[in-house]
């Protein structure tokens, strides 16, 4: 029939589509190191004794998707695995997911049937190996229908699909996407190109296909072919883990998930009883462009601290005044200066986090101080949560010159709070926390991936967002100080009339939106981000009518409209006779002339004073403090 075939592409896009938008599960994701995971559906023998001897003298792992209700048979993909197969697969430490027990296909099969067979094939597991059980899934033959995406997402982590796509950014574990070998065995170049998309973005490619053997069926591929592929992919520097292994890694929450490790070696009672548990070594990290006026007192500020073990790493990107030669003065065994060729703060930030050792990271920035027991301060606390999720912060004061000017304002993000509360209040009261307020430990840090270097202005917003997102909430350490030097109009966070900050501030805005949906989708948190999107309207109107168009069909979507952005009556004449472009210039000009001579008279006073004061310490109380909340600038 001349029309089957787009028939059949037209039923497909369909199934495709209510699949992907039926109950999602969605999660955002940012691995420190791109991931690869290689899966096997069917479970063909050939895939574990090929495929996997081949993961394992790469020293890797693969996820093999059982249909129990199929062991030992013949299949359309060859003869599958038996039970004497299992427990070398575990010794190997592969992992073994589920994909039903009758192999169900996933559009086709009622849901009731589907969930039936779900259990089914956990029953049999138990009756082989008592001690384990099914993590993860991969939905046979076809993409599911709603139906059976909703009873299967109960019962699993992570649930796999097809697509030819890497995982990468707000990604649906009811629905993650794999690349299948089998239809590029012919092309290998295209399996070059999606290992290499995936370095590039970051991102999770799961590899799947079905057996390993010289005379494939339609369903697999050659031993060769295969080889090359897992060459390929531990030569792209990713790391390359077992499915429920990649989710822990991205700090997906995964109670009850048992990782069972590869032939560790056993040690004795007597040893572990001898062993002592090391206090967490704290990596301060200090990314720093043209600031030979303050980098000293900020390396001194660091060396006080009265943690130890502590490291300090100094990146400094580009600069083109003093501030590398002021850093190599400092430099210890417990102080390293590096430097890199201009690339922005998110990139400095980047090759800190590559280069440190710590348990825990302290971000400083270069003209910002610590008080001296800030991190012994949060450590403490810290030790008696016992949570390395947990995700702690501190009190911050703003000053110009005087450190011993700063005004600690409380706000509402002083508080022990969760993630959806925390990003509620930020995002809807305008509120902040300063970058070196917090103390990340390493696991949260590692699952919250990078820095986004596309971020101009705003990366430490747009970083903490997913640091927050993957992290069990917050706990506020009153006592713990920080000295935040204040907001000039050459900082990283003014946008002024920079076009490329107005796009970056965007992008950070559209995904602070998305971070906060991801965690909860009700009416306070649309209401809360429109009022985002109303107050950060001024940085684009009117010259980013592209933009304003964007916000407008963004806040359309979260059921509100937005207003044109208010301006001062100071400059409403100027508005009314010579257009908004000019007021708005008008008013950013004279907030750096009022910036600019605040600053100037708060080092004169400095100066005047004729004496060096110390830096804070424990005891530093700010002799100016207020009870009203404060706005970004």
């Amino acid at each position: 029939m001349p029309f089957a075939d787009p028939w059949s592409r037209l039923a497909g896009y369909y199934q495709r589509k209510v699949a992907s938008l039926s109950h999602t599960k969605p999660f955002f994701m940012r691995p420190l190191r791109p991931l690869i995971s290689f899966t096997f559906d069917d479970f063909p023998q050939s895939a574990f004794r090929n495929g996997g001897a081949i993961l394992n003298r790469f020293g890797v792992a693969g996820t093999y998707y059982a249909a129990l209700g199929l062991m030992g048979k013949s299949s359309p993909s060859g003869l599958i695995f038996n039970g004497d197969d299992l427990p070398v697969l575990f010794e190997q430490g592969h992992e073994l997911g589920c994909h039903t027990f009758a192999h169900c296909d996933s559009w086709d099969t009622p849901a009731s049937e589907f969930e039936k067979s779900l259990v089914d094939n956990r029953l049999a597991l138990h009756q082989l190996t008592p001690d384990r059980d099914f993590n993860t899934f991969a939905y046979p033959i076809q993409v599911p229908r709603p139906g059976v995406k909703a009873k299967t997402a109960k019962y699993f982590v992570s649930c796999r699909g097809g697509g030819q796509r890497i995982n990468v950014g707000q990604i649906d574990l009811n629905q993650l996407s794999a690349y299948f070998l089998e239809k590029s065995r012919d092309n290998f170049q295209a399996i070059k190109d999606v290992i290499e998309q995936n370095r590039q973005a970051f991102g999770w490619l799961i590899f799947a296909t079905h057996d390993v053997t010289d005379n494939p069926t339609p369903f697999g591929c050659t031993p060769e072919f295969f080889n090359n592929v897992v060459e390929c992919a531990v030569n792209s520097g990713a790391q390359i883990v077992p499915v429920v292994e990649a989710l822990q890694i991205l700090g997906v929450p995964v109670a009850g998930i048992r990782k069972f490790p590869r032939r560790l070696p056993q040690i004795s009672v007597q040893a572990a009883v001898q062993t002592s548990q090391p206090k967490p070594l704290v990596s301060i990290l200090i990314p720093a462009y043209n600031s030979q006026d303050w980098i000293a007192d900020t390396l001194r500020s660091a060396l006080e601290q009265t943690w130890e073990p502590k490291e300090i790493l100094v990146v400094d990107d580009g600069s083109s005044d003093q501030t590398l030669a002021i850093a190599k003065k400092f430099e210890s065994d417990k102080v390293r200066v590096v430097s890199q060729r201009n690339q922005g703060a998110a990139s400095a930030r980047n090759t800190a986090l590559s280069l440190c050792r710590g348990d825990y990271i302290q971000w400083l920035d270069a003209d910002d101080y610590l008080a001296s027991d800030k991190i012994s301060l949060q450590i403490a606390v810290l030790s008696e949560i016992g949570s390395k999720r947990v995700l702690v912060s501190s009190e911050f004061g703003k000053f110009l010159h005087q450190w011993q000017r700063a005004e600690f304002v409380p706000s509402g993000l002083w508080d022990d709070l969760d993630p959806t509360e925390w990003l509620l209040r930020k995002m809807g009261d305008n509120l902040y926390m300063q970058t070196a307020t917090w103390l990340v430990s390493r696991e949260l840090t590692e699952a919250s991936g990078p820095w986004d270097t596309r971020m101009l202005s705003d990366d430490d917003g747009e970083y903490f967002c997913r640091v927050l997102l993957n992290s069990d909430g917050t706990r506020f350490v009153p006592g713990a100080k920080v000295y935040y030097r204040g907001f000039r109009s050459n900082s990283l966070a003014y946008v002024g009339k920079s076009n490329r900050k107005r796009d970056a501030l965007w992008l950070s805005m559209k995904l602070h939106i998305g971070y906060l949906r991801s965690l909860e989708d009700t009416p306070r948190i649309r209401e809360a981000a429109l009022r985002y999107l109303q107050r950060n309207l001024i940085n684009f109107y009117p010259e980013r009518a592209d933009i304003v168009e964007e916000a407008e069909k963004l806040a359309a979507e979260l059921g509100g409209r937005l207003r044109p952005p208010h301006l001062s009556w100071k400059y409403s004449w100027i508005k009314s006779v010579f257009g908004w472009s000019a007021a708005k210039n008008t008013a950013l000009e004279m907030r750096k002339i009022r910036w600019s001579l605040e600053e100037s008279l708060d080092r004169f006073a400095f100066h005047a004073k004729g004496q060096e004061i110390p830096l804070p310490g424990p005891e530093s109380v700010s002799p100016v403090s207020s009870g009203k909340n404060s706005q970004l600038p």
